[in-house]
């Protein structure tokens, strides 16, 4: 019986961390491309959203570029800290200004399909979301390397 113990040990061990991290995991958010509002309606009514840009990278070589629109109310899309507050109609109209027209209005959705807001981004990066509870989704932006001097 002596023998079985530590299998048996570490059995559990492995089921308890499977269980752990498949909790801590959560599951995706949608993002949908959507035609209307379009993205001039949104640079526009920037105030109607709690609205937030993304230029990093430094130089041409490194840049991400994103505007997101969430929802105002009690949905949250949480965020890395990279994301600022758009303030004025300049910065809302600068912000990520270089967005090709490939880069469409995508929706970000909940579980239950609730609408939590829209983001434009450059498709070259990465956009992924989970659904962290019922009122809030987890963004994650993921900038590519781009080629240059």
């Amino acid at each position: 019986m002596k023998h079985c113990t530590p299998r048996l040990w570490w059995f559990l061990m492995l089921l308890v961390s499977l269980v752990v991290a498949a909790g801590c995991s959560g599951t995706s958010a949608k993002i949908r491309k959507v035609d209307s509002p379009t993205e001039k309606e949104l640079r526009a009514g920037w105030q109607n959203y709690q609205t937030y840009c993304l230029e990093s990278g430094y130089g041409s070589s490194q840049q991400g570029q994103a505007i997101l629109f969430q929802l105002k109310g009690d949905k949250t899309i949480q965020k890395s800290s990279d994301w600022q507050e758009v303030t004025s109609d300049q910065m809302a109209s600068s912000c990520a200004s270089v967005l090709s027209r490939y880069s469409p209005v995508m929706q970000l959705r909940g579980d239950n399909d609730e609408i939590f807001g829209y983001v434009i981004y450059d498709f070259i990066d990465g956009l992924s979301t989970s659904f962290i509870e019922p009122k809030t989704i987890r963004l994650f932006y993921n900038v590519r390397p781009r080629g240059g001097p």
